[in-house]
């Protein structure tokens, strides 16, 4: 730093000591250059402890997936599976009463009708997303289709 940014640097100190330690109002400058500190640090210190607790739930989630077995899927019963495939990918269907759902020995069995060949595709794909299906028989009829 030259002579002149140590000078100018010497003015700036001076200048603050002289604004804090003035006789008639030193003592409320410092008060609140104190309060406005306290409050930054707090809000900073915040903004830490949500990050931090942000990343250990990523952290957290990350765990499970791992901790997830690597070998087959649960074994389900055909009721409860049935109940899974009804409420978790059925649930998310919006035509329920066109599509009819059955399982023998943990085959899914589809038969109904559905508007197109995508509303065809898109609740094969809800059904293969449920834990436990494994194979789907598709005998579901496409409105339109000769």
């Amino acid at each position: 730093m030259g002579r002149v940014g140590t000078f100018a640097l010497g003015i700036a100190t001076g200048g603050a000591i002289g604004y804090l330690l003035d006789p008639d109002r030193g003592r409320s400058r410092r008060a609140r250059l104190r309060d406005q500190t306290k409050s930054q640090v707090r809000t900073a210190s915040m903004s830490l402890k949500n990050r931090l607790d942000y990343q250990r739930g990523v952290a957290r989630g990350i765990m499970h997936d791992l901790a997830k077995p690597l070998g087959p899927e649960r074994e389900y019963t055909d009721d409860t599976l049935l109940q899974k495939v009804k409420s978790e990918a059925l649930g998310h269907w919006d035509h329920k009463g066109t599509i009819d759902v059955d399982i023998r020995d943990g085959m899914v069995m589809l038969t109904g009708r559905v508007d197109s060949e995508t509303d065809g595709d898109r609740l094969i794909e809800l059904i293969r997303a449920v834990d436990g299906v494994g194979l789907i028989d598709d005998r579901v009829d496409i409105a339109g289709a000769g």
